[in-house]
């Protein structure tokens, strides 16, 4: 009967448990959707039309450097004059009733104008920039509060948002940057499909300053390094104007309509014409699409969370953001063009240049790409406070260089780099793989190799084939490398496979054995009187009287050669007088036994992979440190792959399992993809470079290759206690001619006195004197292997052997092997041997493996 799978149990839970995870909250069903989302979009029209009927100077609030207003008498209106004085609009978030710190307006213009003119100079002298802004940058920010303070609980969510029902509305809102400094990380994707620019780029469009605007998003991460520690991440809509390299975004939600009321945040009325012109196209354009697909298409096209479903259903209040970004220019030194010597214009065309290669390769070649550099404002005008980049001239370049980056296009081909270089060492990890497989081809070597440490490997490989797998799902630049890695992964997990499956035949019995001598000692010795211990009394027959043993049927030697394991079971057996038949019939239960045994372990481990993956992508939103911290243990943890090969060597008493070839190559192909997210200071994924955690795992792993190669000279149990392993024969004994406990010395080198020259090599002159002083004698016999010449040390009777606990002695005594049997041959003949047979060469006599 098979045995019940717990682990497909555990497995199908655990995917459930993902599937609601991941899945959005419950929403409003079939027939109250569409409802809601008409609702949503009908205020979005409303939002649109008061954006085509208002101009610039529409949305004036009043600022902070306002004076008071005069106290209005009961029952008196309010001065028209006021009124006309400070303007709202009639916009979620812009109205003045909704109480936003719009009174810090006029300083986040002002920064704005402050940030543009010390990256390109005032408008009349700007310098060229990158007209594609499509990029990945990052950075420190810091923060500066508002004027007046903003929480949570100064905000009625019912008054600004009636429509809605907010999850959460009375608890701490979300994205609010506590801490004084963090980091920042943009992802800015420019409009492809923007309007067409001029083919020729020429001092008179430059002296024109053409404000032509298009359309820009981007994702923007948050980290709060000294506060709360979270790291959030939001998607931002807005406008570019290339020729300034300008951009605006912000947030929208159901209590901020900032893509509608975008225009009047801008600095200067040029900007605003632009905007809203190009704003009143396209998203009219996207209403229309919305309103076509009310059933299918349910997801607000500028929604700010990356979790559409969940935040259309069930929205939850987080502060809203609105950023402007000023791209610096170019490095002059990597451009090649001086703009004082050769015009902004030609600095313009070498930029287009520049631009059109990389989108458009055509094997134009540059001595290198300048980077991207920008610097940000941002203003969060609910939860009250400003981020500002970190960088020139407020801060020095050793603080902060605001943020920088790399073009997408640089960015995607860094990735692509990476990928197929680890698809390499990937291929690499095989071929060592598939050359340790042929050399540990028999049970002799399949029983040194740890079970463990395969399955550290597997574990490793597998768990590289499920996100190459998943990478390769919404990859499109990238596609081909993933497609490399995920092949060349599962190709490693596969053979992987194998190998542990022949390693689990092999030390199966071994373990089954272990198993028994537990409940051996773990079981109470059972007797026939069952009345008080006290009164109890031997009987005769009990004590006396031992039946005689069953004859012992003839032991079958298994593949495995697990002697030990045989004779127990037969021993034990009361009937073991079993016909030849039937003991060939009991192999198939056996063989089931070990297809479910090694089912189940694979099963375990891919719950072991599946749980790891779930809480690394939950740490990607943990404190900086608690996440650093998690992932160093991880490392740690998995670069620890030769310590059950260690303690395996201990335990079998065995000097060398692995070839160094595959021990010293798997540890630098597994630790170079470490050292790419560790040192590397402009690796994709802008990990911080972290040198001293490096050292330490790498260190690590490189005092496991140190143990294994002491293991290897100066034996597997080379500075453990005696009474912490099992009793193991030694096979390089230090050999004596008094040495009659052990049994004396090895057949063939036994003198006589009759003829004590007969195994002693005969020396004259210097060689006798020097001998004679000397405590040990060089005893010579022929290996029945190779027939060869084997000299052998033996210590005299009576004298100390000078080099016995010293290394000297220790690498002396590995030139031979004493077998159970007391046969001598040379160690690496022995070797070789027992490699394909755990039999004495001379009288076959079953010897204990390495």
């Amino acid at each position: 009967m098979p045995q019940p799978q717990d682990n497909a149990r555990a497995i199908f839970l655990i995917l459930l448990i993902f599937w609601l995870a991941t899945s959005p909250d419950s929403g409003p069903g079939l027939i109250a959707g569409p409802t809601l989302i008409k609702n949503r979009l009908a205020r979005q029209r409303h939002a649109l039309g008061v954006l085509n009927s208002t101009q610039w100077g529409d949305f004036a609030p009043r600022l902070v450097d306002d004076p008071p207003e005069p106290e209005t008498p009961e029952g008196s209106e309010p001065d028209a004059e006021t009124e006309a004085k400070y303007k709202y609009l009639n916009l979620t978030g812009f109205r003045e009733e909704d109480h936003y710190a719009w009174e810090d307006l006029q300083r986040f213009r002002d920064r704005c104008d402050e940030w543009s003119a010390n990256a390109v100079g005032i408008p009349e002298t700007a310098q060229p920039v990158w007209q594609n802004a499509t990029g990945v940058v990052r950075g420190w920010w810091q923060k500066a509060n508002t004027s007046t303070p903003r929480y949570h609980s100064s905000y009625n969510l019912s008054a600004i948002s009636p429509n809605v029902q907010w999850a959460g509305s009375n608890s701490d809102w979300s994205r609010n940057a506590t801490g004084a400094e963090g980091k920042m990380m943009l992802r800015v994707e420019d409009d492809e499909n923007a309007e067409t620019e001029p083919e020729e780029i020429d001092k008179i469009v430059l002296d024109k300053a053409e404000l032509k605007a298009r359309e820009v998003s981007a994702t923007a991460t948050i980290d709060d390094v000294e506060g709360t520690g979270s790291s959030w991440e939001m998607r931002l809509h807005g406008v570019h104007w290339p020729r300034q390299g300008a951009m605006l975004l912000t947030t929208t939600s159901e209590k901020f309509q900032g893509i509608f009321g975008l225009p009047h945040l801008t600095t200067r009325a040029e900007f605003f014409e632009s905007s809203q012109a190009l704003l009143n196209r396209t998203l009219d354009k996207a209403l229309d699409r919305k309103e076509q697909h009310t059933f299918t298409d349910q997801i607000d096209p500028w929604t700010s969370n990356l979790d559409a479903p969940g935040e259309a259903w069930n929205p939850t209040p987080h502060c809203e953001y609105v950023f402007y970004i000023q791209i610096h220019p170019l490095d002059q030194d990597l451009l090649g063009v001086q703009p004082s010597l050769t015009g902004p214009e030609n600095v313009a065309k070498a930029i287009q240049d520049i631009e059109d290669e990389l989108r458009f390769p055509q094997g134009t070649g540059h001595r290198k790409i300048p980077q991207l550099q920008m610097s940000a404002v941002v203003f969060s005008p609910d939860c009250g406070f400003f981020l500002e980049t970190k960088g020139p001239p407020a801060f020095t370049h050793a603080e902060g260089l605001h943020l920088v980056g790399v073009k997408q296009e640089i960015f995607l081909h860094n990735v692509s780099t990476f990928i197929l270089g680890l698809a390499l060492i990937v291929f690499g990890q095989l071929q060592l793989l598939k050359i340790q497989m042929r050399e540990t081809s028999t049970p002799s070597t399949l029983g040194r190799v740890s079970f463990y440490t395969g399955c550290m490997m597997l574990l490793a490989d597998g768990m590289l084939f499920t996100g190459a797998a998943a990478w390769s799902f919404s990859a499109s630049t990238t596609l081909l490398p993933s497609l490399a890695v995920t092949c060349v992964s599962f190709l490693s997990m596969t053979v992987g496979t194998f190998f542990l499956a022949e390693i689990h035949k092999v030390q199966e019995p071994e373990w089954r054995r272990q198993e028994r001598e537990r409940e051996r000692q773990n079981t109470p010795a059972t007797t026939t009187n069952t009345t008080n211990p006290l009164n109890r009394r031997p009987s005769p027959t009990t004590t006396t009287t031992t039946p005689r043993p069953a004859a012992s049927p003839p032991i079958i030697i298994p593949s495995d050669q697990d002697i030990d394991a045989e004779i127990a079971e037969a021993t034990t057996n009361n009937n073991a007088t079993l016909p030849a038949p039937v003991t060939a019939n009991t192999a198939t239960p056996t063989a089931q036994n070990l297809r479910t045994q090694l089912s189940n372990i694979f099963g375990r481990l891919l719950l072991i992979g599946i749980c790891i993956l779930f809480l690394s992508l939950a740490a990607a939103s943990w404190r900086p440190n608690i996440r650093a911290a998690y992932f160093n243990i991880l490392l740690f943890a998995y670069l620890s792959l030769w310590v059950p090969q260690i303690y395996r060597n201990v335990y079998r008493n065995c000097r060398r399992a692995l070839s160094w070839r595959f021990v010293i190559g798997q540890s630098i192909l597994r630790l170079l993809p470490v050292a790419y997210f560790y040192i590397v200071p402009g690796n994709f994924a802008f990990a911080e470079p972290d040198r001293v955690a490096f050292l330490v795992i790498a260190g690590w792993l490189w005092l496991q290759i140190w143990i294994l190669a002491a293991q290897s000279v100066l034996g597997p149990r080379f500075g453990v206690p005696k009474g912490w392993m099992p009793e193991a024969w030694e096979y390089h004994p230090v050999l004596r001619e008094d040495n009659v406990e052990a049994g004396g010395l090895p057949i063939g080198l036994v003198s006589t006195p009759t003829s004590p020259t007969s195994l002693e090599r005969v020396r004259t002159g210097d060689e006798a004197r020097d001998k004679k002083k000397s405590n040990t004698n060089t005893h010579v016999i022929d290996c029945a292997i190779c027939r060869e010449v084997l000299e052998v040390p033996v210590v005299k009777a009576g004298a100390e052997d000078p080099t016995a606990g010293g290394v000297a002695g220790v690498l002396a005594r590995r030139a031979y092997m004493v077998t159970p049997c007391r046969h001598i041959f040379h160690s690496a003949c022995l070797e070789g041997w027992m490699r394909f047979r755990l039999q004495c060469p001379i009288c076959r006599e079953e010897l204990p493996p390495l």
